[in-house]
């Protein structure tokens, strides 16, 4: 895949995320767009374009957030470096599998965000347990299921169901 278009669908989601997802939340939680264009890009594209789509993913967190720079860019990197090594052992075209990667992703890269952000910090203001309750599940489950629209007009997109080297 072309790093160009790469950018600006990222850009755009990005875009998305912070001017309209703020008021279509669900129970007090939004979906993270740029997570699950992270896995979407490593499932079919391949671990290294995971990354490289996490790292600018995370970019553009990090420059908004008042995070710790970098934590977003680095952990972004991983999960779509994570969901591309698991792809080839994956049925990609199952929204189930689709789903539950994302669902699965988002968990992991919140979670680990929770415990870097408290370790680098030294401070926490809710427990993990709240955290999993409160935020990282509702959110996670949100953005899995959005991957179910999501996924198929981006597979169509890019037509892979036509072309057997990316399946």
């Amino acid at each position: 895949m072309k790093r160009f278009p790469l950018y600006i669908i990222l850009i755009g989601a990005f875009l998305i995320q912070l001017l309209f997802l703020d008021h279509i939340k669900i129970a007090g939680v939004k979906p993270d767009l740029l997570v699950l264009l992270v896995v979407f890009f490593a499932i079919f594209f391949g671990p290294g374009t995971g990354a490289e789509a996490g790292f600018v993913a995370g970019l553009f967190k990090d420059t908004y957030s008042l995070d710790i720079f970098g934590v977003n860019s680095v952990l972004l990197s991983l999960v779509g470096l994570t969901a591309g090594m698991l792809s080839p052992k994956l049925f990609k075209e199952s929204k189930l599998t689709q789903c539950l990667l994302v669902f699965a992703s988002s968990v992991l890269y919140m979670t680990i965000h929770y415990f870097a952000s408290s370790f680098i910090l030294k401070v926490t203001y809710v427990t993990l347990p709240e955290y999993l309750r409160g935020l990282i599940l509702p959110s996670s489950f949100y953005t899995a299921m959005l991957s179910v629209f999501l996924f198929p007009a981006l597979i169509s997109r890019y037509r892979l169901k036509e072309n057997a080297e990316y399946l």
